[in-house]
């Protein structure tokens, strides 16, 4: 008989005993998200995939953005005899806090095969702004 070093992590189909019982309880999952801007928006990409846009909600709330995704399962049939049945609920949730002050009334959205790109335009106290120096006069 050989001796084997143990190892607590090693423990066989640990990620299959993760999947099937988190699965069932609704986990929620956190979206990829990319944030950058330029001189007059805050731009943000978020990948969705498997959502219809009448699945998913935008809000923003001061400097904090939500995403919220959700996709109901379909109805279990009966007359059905199913051998495996992993699609059920799934549900996105990701909040960000955004880097400077946006307009939420001027905002885009747009989504096409799973990203959803928002275009979010800088309010105007937080675009770049401009200082003039004034040239003051001899002896001051």
């Amino acid at each position: 008989m050989a001796i084997v070093r143990w190892n607590p992590w090693n423990v066989p189909n640990l990620s299959q005993v993760f999947d099937e019982n988190f699965l069932d309880m609704g986990w929620e999952e956190h979206a990829a998200v990319d944030v950058s801007e330029d001189n007059n928006n805050v731009l943000v990409k978020v990948q969705l995939p498997g959502f219809s846009e009448d699945q998913i909600k935008v809000t923003i709330e001061g400097s904090n953005l939500t995403i919220r995704a959700e996709a109901q399962q379909e109805e279990e049939n009966k007359a059905k005899k199913y051998y495996r049945r992993e699609i059920r609920t799934q549900s996105l949730v990701r909040s960000i806090s955004l880097p400077t002050a946006v307009s939420a009334s001027k905002a885009e959205a747009e989504y096409k095969n799973g990203m959803l790109e928002l275009t979010l335009p800088k309010a105007e106290e937080a675009k770049p702004k401009e200082i003039t120096i004034k040239k003051l006069g001899k002896g001051k």
